[in-house]
């Protein structure tokens, strides 16, 4: 009867843990009453995995149109680059949901060109409007945008993009356009690009092309119109993929675009292991200020900096180095604790390390990776109570913040 009690109570007890599984997040869909097109539209937000643990830093966002159909494989992709591999800062993905094929394509053909579809006067123009006077400004307003933005369009939504970029130059800080439809209406965008590309002051933006096996998107008369003239304030790039069709180049283009866009946020090893902590400290002000973003150093940064300070004997120096770097990346603080703690619960005493991470555990009550890490300290001083309290803190933050399965089944382990 003692062991059936037993077995029922830790039944009891473990079901919450069992039963809880997150899904996928993509994101969140909301509707804008959109005076500029007079009809409601449909926009789905995707925001980092670590947006509410980290309420000061800034995102570049990413405006992804034909977001109902490209929304899975670019969201999946940008958990790979940039939550899970930091080879890129986090960013918001924003998708721009369309009414149909008939609808979409309209909007995405420039006014003075025909659609596809039973050759409909274009309406481009009306698209772009909402998206530069309603969409952005909504974005702004609700979330914590740094002052970065892309636009992306494959196929149709290529050319608007282009399109965009000759007519509003200024309202994006990239754009992306992948086997853009130069051929709608005989080429029409090449003739508006030799009437108007590069006439127009603005700031200098980028502009990334890229083309699979396809032959007859036209897209070289338009990269004729770029070569042709002195563009410089439009830094643009073009890329030829043989071995990806119409369809398999999106997301292969992207991917590389996105990293040739934010080059140089993650560093390889031996790189930072070249630099003293001081001169990686100044090469994270330099790429922050350049990419208009407040974000954590990417956490194999931080690892490196902090185990140079032991490396080099100088340990000693740590806690100064510490507070020198959150005064200058208040959002790296939790990430710099945390590590710190670390490297001092393995050199020095998990007792010292543990009252780094409970000095600020209030601070960072809403973050995972430190009720982890604080639950971890306490396994090292063998008290397995404190643990598992900290990891159901963990596992309750995680629910809420509706996190990747994977993290979830990390603290689920320590818990069962």
């Amino acid at each position: 009867m003692k062991n059936t009690l037993t077995i029922i109570t830790l039944v009891i007890f473990f079901i919450p843990l069992i039963c809880f599984a997150n899904v996928f997040d993509t994101g969140t869909r909301i509707t804008i009453n959109s005076a500029e097109l007079a009809e409601k539209r449909t926009l789905q937000i995707l925001l980092p995995e670590n947006y509410q643990a980290n309420l000061t830093a800034t995102y570049p966002v990413i405006y992804l149109l034909d977001g109902d159909y490209n929304f899975h494989g670019v969201s999946g992709m940008l958990d790979l680059l940039a939550n899970k591999g930091q080879l890129i800062p986090n960013v918001i993905l924003v998708g721009l949901a369309d009414k149909g094929t008939e609808t979409y394509r309209e909007y995405m053909t420039p006014n003075d060109s025909s659609s596809p579809i039973k050759g409909n006067k274009g309406a481009a123009k009306s698209f772009l409007d909402f998206l530069n006077n309603e969409v952005q400004p909504y974005m702004k307003k609700h979330y914590r945008t740094a002052d970065h933005s892309t636009l992306v369009g494959h196929s149709i939504g290529g050319l608007f993009v282009l399109n965009a970029l000759i007519e509003t130059p200024n309202a994006f800080d990239n754009y992306v356009a992948i086997s853009p439809s130069v051929w709608v209406s005989d080429n029409a965008i090449v003739k508006k690009a030799q009437d108007k590309l590069g006439k127009t002051q603005h700031e200098k933006v980028s502009l990334y092309l890229a083309l699979g096996d396809e032959t007859r998107m036209g897209q070289y008369a338009f990269i004729d119109q770029l070569d042709n003239k002195a563009l410089k304030n439009i830094d643009w790039h073009f890329k030829h993929y043989p071995d990806e069709n119409h369809k398999s180049v999106a997301l292969i283009s992207l991917r590389d675009n996105l990293k040739t866009i934010f080059k140089g946020w993650h560093l390889q090893e031996k790189i930072v292991e070249g630099f003293e902590p001081e001169q990686t400290l100044q090469y994270y002000e330099s790429i922050q200020s350049s990419l208009s973003l407040q974000q954590p150093i990417p956490a194999s940064i931080v690892h490196v900096m902090i185990r140079q300070h032991y490396r080099q004997k100088i340990a000693d120096a740590l806690p100064e180095f510490i507070k020198n770097a959150v005064e200058r990346f208040p959002e790296s603080k939790q990430l710099l604790i945390a590590k710190q703690a670390s490297f001092v619960g393995y050199y020095d005493s998990p007792e010292s390390a543990l009252s780094l991470l409970k000095n600020v555990e209030t601070e960072f009550a809403n973050s995972i990776e430190h009720m982890k890490a604080i639950a971890s300290i306490y396994e090292q001083l063998k008290d397995n109570a404190s643990a598992q309290d900290y990891y159901k803190k963990a596992l309750t933050l995680a629910q809420q913040q509706k996190v990747n399965q994977w993290q979830v089944n990390i603290i689920q382990a320590k818990l069962l």
